[in-house]
């Protein structure tokens, strides 16, 4: 009896020949039995979406509208295998969507997902390739994010790189990202080679070929050879050439990185000044701010959790707190009006606002953030509830409505439950019972101790 692996190779045969025939419809079916049956083999997949593309003419969307209620339908089976981390049915059922629409981003991400839970790397690089390439969703920032996580736990730091740049083009505000593309950079550097011994930083080895051509274990020998101490190498570097800004930023996301913090910022200091104070590094200096005053909080209330009686630790630890919380306003006030277009730094600064009961500064902010598909949901909820406390309930309750058919019992049980407590007190409220009962009955349905929905519907029943 023939493998699957022989299987597979006859069928990527017959598929191959199909291709070549322009009968896309069986190089497609063939192709599929192939990734089926083999699904690490990053030929075949390539091969199957290739012709999944040439069977939809390349049009970017697929079967189109007749296909909608199938796909809605495979996607929650796919969402209730993910939740089971069923990675074998995730893959198959990402895999039956996708040959109705071969661009979908989320079932490309599915797929990628579950081959890296399986180790099928290369195949999981190539469906998030998909995922935010054309026809897909390349400003999906949360796609973007995987897919450069994906590539820097492989080692690829230079791709990671230009992804995480692409991450933080989308949302300027996000300092992991800025990170993460520094460090990427520098991770590339010191594969590439060693600092001190070259003309430049590509014309030496990996850390990991030093080591083995000095036949010693990395975790036991001392930090005395180029390329295994960061830090060294990246001061003798600057030595070499002082107004590098690159080498400063360089440094200062390695000390940031280590938690040096106050050398950190001392470091991007030094490359602002190299810079004539580029606005880039201004940021990553106020982030650096930022967390300076956030472990000063968290050991502040640290201190006062450990002596409860003591009103002064209490009040010290909130006055860090308020100092942290005006100064995450004030940059971020800045940045809002610098990045006009950043809806994430806007939905940022509105949940500062709400914090401070601030309602008419949050509402217009949170309005705002709500018109990007990825923040819609998380803004409309921030929104209605900053309308409740704002004695708005007409316009609190339509933000929970516009949310709660993008909620999913499934997916989101915390939320959802959430959703429909708010609009059903506000039914109640209103002295609108049946409408305020029918909330109540969604939440009873999954979640009969919900809080005190039942004895709020017993009274109503009364």
């Amino acid at each position: 009896m023939s493998s699957a692996e022989d299987i597979a190779k006859l069928c990527w045969q017959k598929g191959a020949q199909a291709v070549n025939n322009e009968d896309f419809d069986y190089a497609t079916d063939m192709f599929y039995k192939s990734v089926t049956l083999v699904p690490d083999n990053l030929a075949y997949r390539q091969s199957l979406r290739t012709a999944e593309f040439k069977k939809y003419d390349n049009n970017m969307k697929g079967a189109g509208m007749m296909s909608r209620p199938k796909l809605v339908r495979i996607r929650a089976k796919v969402s209730r295998a993910k939740s089971k981390s069923n990675w074998d049915d995730v893959d198959k059922l990402a895999e039956e969507g996708l040959l109705l629409n071969p661009w979908d981003a989320g079932l490309n991400a599915a797929v990628g997902k579950a081959c890296h839970q399986r180790g099928h790397t290369t195949v999981a690089i190539f469906a998030y390739q998909v995922a935010v390439g054309p026809g897909g969703e390349p400003d999906n920032i949360n796609l973007q994010r995987e897919f450069a996580k994906l590539l820097q736990a492989d080692e690829k730091f230079k791709e990671a790189a230009v992804v995480w740049k692409k991450v933080h083009k989308l949302d300027p505000n996000d300092g992991e990202a800025r990170s993460n593309e520094t460090a990427c950079q520098f991770e590339d550097a010191r594969k590439v080679g060693r600092y001190d011994e070259a003309g430049s930083t590509r014309d030496v080895m990996p850390t990991h070929e030093v080591n083995k051509r000095l036949g010693t274990n990395p975790k036991n020998q001392q930090a005395d050879a180029p390329g295994m101490d960061p830090e060294k190498d990246l001061l003798h570097a600057i030595r070499k050439d002082p107004d590098s800004i690159e080498l400063h930023q360089k440094l200062g996301e390695f000390y940031k990185e280590k938690e040096q913090l106050e050398k950190a910022k001392e470091t991007y200091q030094k490359a602002l000044e190299l810079s004539d104070d580029d606005q880039n590094i201004k940021e990553m200096i106020e982030d650096i701010e930022l967390k300076q005053l956030a472990k000063k909080v968290e050991n502040a209330r640290n201190m006062a959790i450990a002596s409860l009686d003591d009103e002064a630790l209490k009040k010290q630890a909130g006055k860090l707190a308020r100092q942290l919380l005006d100064r995450e306003i004030e940059i971020y006030a800045e940045r809002t009006e610098r990045y006009p277009q950043n809806k994430r730094l806007k939905f940022d600064l509105a949940k500062r606002y709400q914090r401070l009961k601030r309602w008419s500064d949050a509402i217009p902010l949170f309005q705002q953030a709500s018109l990007d598909p990825r923040l819609e949901v998380e803004a409309l909820i921030a929104l209605g509830k900053c309308f409740l406390q704002d004695n708005k309930a007409q316009l609190a309750q339509k933000q929970f409505i516009k949310a709660l058919p993008k909620i999913s019992s499934e997916d989101h049980p915390g939320i959802f439950k959430d959703l429909h407590y708010y609009l059903a007190r506000i039914y109640e409220q209103a002295k609108k019972n049946e409408e305020a009962e029918d909330h109540y009955g969604e939440i009873l349905a999954i979640d009969y101790d919900y809080k005190d929905v039942l004895a709020r519907m017993e009274k109503m029943a009364e």
